[in-house]
């Protein structure tokens, strides 16, 4: 679009494509509430005012009009469906934009899964932008797929024009004692003039300044009002997360007013589409928010302008001449529901549910998952450590946070289902000869069969957690068999899957499919005693090396706050 042809639409000399009428339009600049018509020339708005003449007219009827919504950090592949199966999901609830972090695939493919994500997703009605992983593999505590190192981080920012910079830098010990190829690729990035996205959980003090000193200014890992407040005063945007298993909305809400709002943005992080289903995405963080007291204005602004303004996005995230024309109808905004959002001058959804249909720039090469394991024998999985007592991972339910339990029986009794302590084990995926590592874990509840899923942040090995050596092993070998999914297994059987062909992260099913198979998987694992409500996001985040306390991958048990691998016996 040329700006010559959007002028005389915005001077009423030309008439809008589009006509908006009857509108109360919540200005994100002003917090005030304007009544007038909205006139759109293709995908653009021309103006705000008494405009009459259009090609097309849609009578609002006095309802609200908001900018289209914004998730400030999200992992597509946790969606576990592909990208244009996710904008399938999340366009009908008012999503128009999201900041991704390919991270998951990246540990599995490298650059080929990066621009697979960046590729595939041109041209579909959601505005997808992208920060290249920084930290690719997380730890040298674990087998990964690939290495993103500086070169191919300068290389992939200078490509693509939907790249904003350096994705989360989990290795803030790497931050704080100045490791060499991490300055680089944060030295390149800032020199680019592009965002750096921080993820610094429980980091406080002279440690968070010198994290923040490598120009790291946002964060999703706040888990505490004072957390968040020491951040913003600090200079940084904090995130606010509601994902599936990662909740922290209730926690940190009470930190905004209005004197700092600006600073605080949404985001889902890791969410699966039956929680999208039920729940909603950002626009069930703006209901909540509101619940909690949050004035709506606000609420609206923390998921649109704030995330806008602080990606540099400069057309998103108001109604405002020149900005794009993605917008949010509401009957009200106290009880906010997506009645139909529009995405570059289209209505793309109404009442929850899609109006278009999206297909992506097929990728021709099939995106396996680096599997190259053989298969396992129940030998494998055995607990090599000695000792009287067990040194237990302790899951929550709704958390990625670990703690260690230590219990008075040796590993050697491993699964003791009395004590509600079963055994885990990881198997790299990317090893040719077997790298496993079984230890015991507490917190699932579970009383018969096993799960094993190839979903395991950040390499994604798999994990698999069971009552016996047998369904383990059977559970594992699917995977193998199937490149990549969830499976549960029972009586040396195979109970119910979720194939994950792409990547081994991803489903090639439609998302409604994928949202049947989950709520399966789930049904089956509560009737086999699970307590934990999503068990296959929480196993996935127990091999994640850098968040606290205790997590297992192929090498070993981790005590990250200590940095080390601890035996599991005592």
């Amino acid at each position: 679009m040329k700006i010559e042809n959007i002028i005389p639409v915005s001077l009423g000399s030309v008439p809008a494509d589009l006509l908006l009428k009857n509108c109360k339009i919540v200005n994100v600049f002003t917090g005030k509430i304007e009544e007038g018509n909205i006139a759109l020339f293709r995908k653009r708005i021309a103006g705000i005012g008494d405009y009459t003449q259009a090609k097309e007219v849609i009578d609002l009827g006095g309802n609200y009009v908001v900018p289209g919504l914004i998730d400030a950090h999200v992992h597509i592949e946790s969606s576990m469906v592909d990208p244009v199966e996710f904008a399938r999901s999340i366009l009908p609830r008012g999503t128009t934009t999201i900041i991704a972090d390919p991270h998951e695939i990246a540990n599995v493919l490298g650059t080929e899964g990066i621009e697979y994500m960046l590729q595939y997703t041109e041209g579909i009605p959601l505005n997808i932008y992208m920060m290249i992983p920084s930290c690719v593999p997380a730890t040298n505590m674990e087998t990964n797929g690939s290495t993103i190192d500086a070169t191919d981080t300068i290389g992939l920012i200078t490509k693509y024009p939907r790249v904003l910079g350096l994705g989360e830098v989990m290795n803030y010990p790497g931050v704080i004692n100045a490791d060499r190829d991490l300055m680089t690729k944060i030295e390149i990035t800032r020199h680019l003039y592009k965002k750096i996205d921080g993820h610094a959980p429980n980091l406080t003090g002279k440690s968070l300044n010198a994290y923040i000193s490598a120009f790291i200014r946002s964060d999703h890992e706040c888990s505490t009002e004072k957390e968040a407040l020491e951040k913003i005063s600090r200079g940084m945007q904090v995130l606010i997360r509601e994902g599936s298993v990662a909740k922290n909305l209730d926690d940190l809400i009470g930190a905004v007013t209005p004197y700092n709002e600006r600073f605080f943005s949404f985001c889902t992080d890791d969410r699966h589409p039956d929680d999208i289903e039920r729940d909603g995405h950002i626009d069930n963080m703006v209901r909540r928010s509101i619940e909690k007291g949050v004035d709506p204005i606000i609420a609206i602004r923390m998921a649109t302008i704030n995330s806008a303004q602080f990606y540099g996005l400069r057309s998103m995230g108001a109604i405002a001449p020149s900005y794009k024309a993605d917008m949010v109808v509401t009957e009200s905004l106290e009880k906010f529901f997506p009645r139909m959002v529009i995405k570059d001058s289209k209505i793309v959804a109404q009442d929850g549910k899609l109006q278009i249909e999206i297909t992506g720039n097929k990728i021709q090469r099939k995106m396996e998952g680096n599997f190259k394991v053989p298969f396992i024998e129940p030998a494998d999985l055995k607990i090599l450590s000695d000792g009287k007592k067990t040194r237990a991972i302790r899951v929550f339910n709704d958390s990625i946070y670990t703690e260690e339990e230590i219990l008075d029986i040796p590993p050697s009794k491993v699964p003791d289902l009395r004590n509600d302590l079963i055994k885990i084990s990881v198997v790299s995926r990317y090893s040719t000869k077997k790298s496993i590592f079984s230890a015991a874990i507490t917190g699932f509840g579970l009383k018969k069969g096993s799960i094993a899923t190839s979903v395991g942040h950040d390499s994604h090995n798999i994990s698999v957690i069971g009552t016996n050596d047998l369904d383990m092993v059977m559970a594992v070998n699917e995977i193998l068999r199937i490149k990549g999914g969830i499976v549960i297994a029972n009586d040396g059987k195979i109970v119910a899957e979720l194939p994950l062909s792409i990547g081994g992260l991803m489903s090639e099913l439609p998302m409604e499919k994928v949202v049947e198979k989950i709520k399966e998987l789930k049904h089956i694992a509560r009737d086999f005693g699970c307590i934990i409500n999503d068990p296959f996001m929480v196993l996935s985040f127990v091999q994640l090396a850098v968040i606290p306390r205790v997590r297992i991958t192929n090498m070993g048990l981790v005590d990250v706050t200590r940095g080390k691998f601890v035996d599991v016996g005592i």
